[in-house]
């Protein structure tokens, strides 16, 4: 019970922010890697407590992976094609992975699909670097030049000259933003 306790109160900590992070940031990459750090105690401690076949506990174990999946999706936002969409991303790898888990321990210890626990740990890891990348303002703002630049030399322009789209708050249509004077047509 004690256990359990303190997992509720540590999920409790890393849901703290209200609204989903737009970007990099400080604050933003504070919260990603409290939130990163979280997920892996938990797949590491979900091992522990799959062992001790305490059913009660592995109940829990799931119900807390599942609040930080929540946590990582109202933090984060809830699609890959968000900003930091990455972070809650890694939260779904993990839940994969210990769905795995509970599945392979059904079945007497053998995966039903074999690699699926190696598959999902992969995509966690992929996942949680790409969050951590994304969240630090350093590292993002290095990979936006980068990409820039890349951009300048394919097509003479950079980011700011990609066609973007967004909701008219009126209409509530679909319209094209308008680009800098500077881009080609």
């Amino acid at each position: 019970m004690k256990q359990i306790l303190s997992v509720l109160v540590l999920a409790m900590a890393v849901t703290a922010h209200a609204e989903p992070f737009k970007g990099a940031g400080p604050e933003s990459f504070e919260q990603a890697t409290k939130q990163m750090n979280a997920l892996s105690k938990a797949m590491t401690d979900g091992a522990a407590i799959l062992k001790s076949g305490d059913l009660a506990a592995v109940g829990a174990h799931s119900k807390y992976i599942s609040s930080l999946v929540d946590s990582g999706k109202s933090q984060f936002g809830n699609t890959i094609f968000e900003p930091l969409g990455s972070c809650f991303a890694a939260g779904n790898s993990s839940r994969t992975w210990w769905s795995a888990q509970l599945a392979a321990a059904h079945n007497g210890g053998v995966e039903k699909v074999p690699g699926s626990i190696k598959g999902a740990f992969d995509e966690y890891q992929e996942k949680r670097d790409d969050c951590l990348r994304s969240a630090n303002p350093v590292t993002s703002a290095k990979a936006d030049a980068e990409s820039d630049a890349d951009l300048k030399g394919k097509t003479g322009a950079g980011r700011e000259c990609l066609t973007v789209f967004t909701v008219d708050p009126e209409t509530r249509e679909v319209v094209e933003k308008p680009k800098p004077s500077h881009c080609k047509g």
